[in-house]
């Protein structure tokens, strides 16, 4: 009887080491998986940060380009002899500046992300309207 006891015990204290090494394992198996998907978010997160900031650098080249064009006095009116207006994003929103004195004409309070993508990406990099009318038809256009 008592070898029945020890023997039962034995088999018990078996069947339990068995569980917590099985557990173990899965456990092991779940932290490798988890490391392995944050190591792939960090290799993304470090993709997203070199397109920003080869975004910013084409960007700030873009507005020191814009700067030297308007500061050229050929370039403020235009053959028609009225002004000429610069579309840029400011918060979210299409702000439109006089070329000439790189002066703020009007805030829109259009949403940017209203307007068509391609007009998006256009105005992202300072977008020049060459006339009044061709302004006025833009805010007639996107204005709400």
């Amino acid at each position: 009887m008592v070898k029945r006891i020890l023997t039962g015990c034995l088999a018990a204290l078996l069947l339990a080491g068995l569980g917590w090494y099985a557990g173990f394992l899965h456990s092991e198996s779940l932290a490798d998986r988890e490391q392995e998907k944050l190591w792939q978010e960090l290799r993304s997160l470090g993709e997203r940060i070199a397109v920003q900031e080869k975004f910013q650098t084409e960007e700030l080249a873009s507005q020191t380009q814009k700067t030297e064009v308007s500061a050229d006095p050929d370039s403020v009116v235009n053959e028609a002899g009225s002004q000429e207006y610069d579309l840029v994003e400011e918060d979210g929103r299409v702000s439109i500046y006089l070329v000439e004195g790189r002066r703020l004409y009007e805030d829109t309070g259009i949403a940017v992300d209203s307007l068509p993508e391609e007009l998006q990406l256009e105005i992202s990099h300072g977008k020049r309207i060459s006339s009044e009318k061709e302004l006025y038809d833009f805010l007639e256009n996107y204005s709400s």
